[in-house]
């Protein structure tokens, strides 16, 4: 099941595909016009550490509005940026979430081409309504 997202300055998300209940993988572009180079740095352009987490957990917030669900995403883990990313890259993201007890555990990477650029976990609980 795959499906395209609604268009916002900030957003960079392409396209979510959902593998099972339990994987997600997504598409990610950057733009070079992208808010998020705004100053970060002039003639040397590289997308904030911030960005990328936000591609993560736009990625879990409507994977889970997708399945008729919320989640509260309360904590980052472990995450790790390990290469820049520049304008007019395509990234793609890969994550596998794991409930224990109250909590869900979202491990993600995301990658440019065969390059890992960041990685981490996302902590979150389902929302009851």
């Amino acid at each position: 099941m795959g499906y395209n997202l609604l268009e916002s300055q900030w957003s960079l998300l392409k396209e979510i595909k959902v593998v099972n209940n339990n994987y997600i993988e997504a598409l990610a572009d950057v733009p070079a016009d992208s808010p998020w180079f705004s100053g970060h740095f002039p003639g040397e352009p590289i997308l904030p550490g911030i960005a990328l987490v936000y591609i993560a957990e736009q990625a879990i917030i409507q994977d889970a509005l997708a399945k008729g669900e919320q989640v509260q995403l309360y904590a980052l883990k472990r995450v790790r940026f390990t290469q820049p990313v520049r304008p007019g890259e395509t990234l793609s993201l890969n994550i596998i979430s794991e409930e224990a007890g109250e909590e869900i555990l979202f491990s993600f990477k995301i990658t440019n081409k065969e390059n890992t650029v960041c990685s981490g976990a996302i902590v979150a609980k389902k929302i009851n309504k």
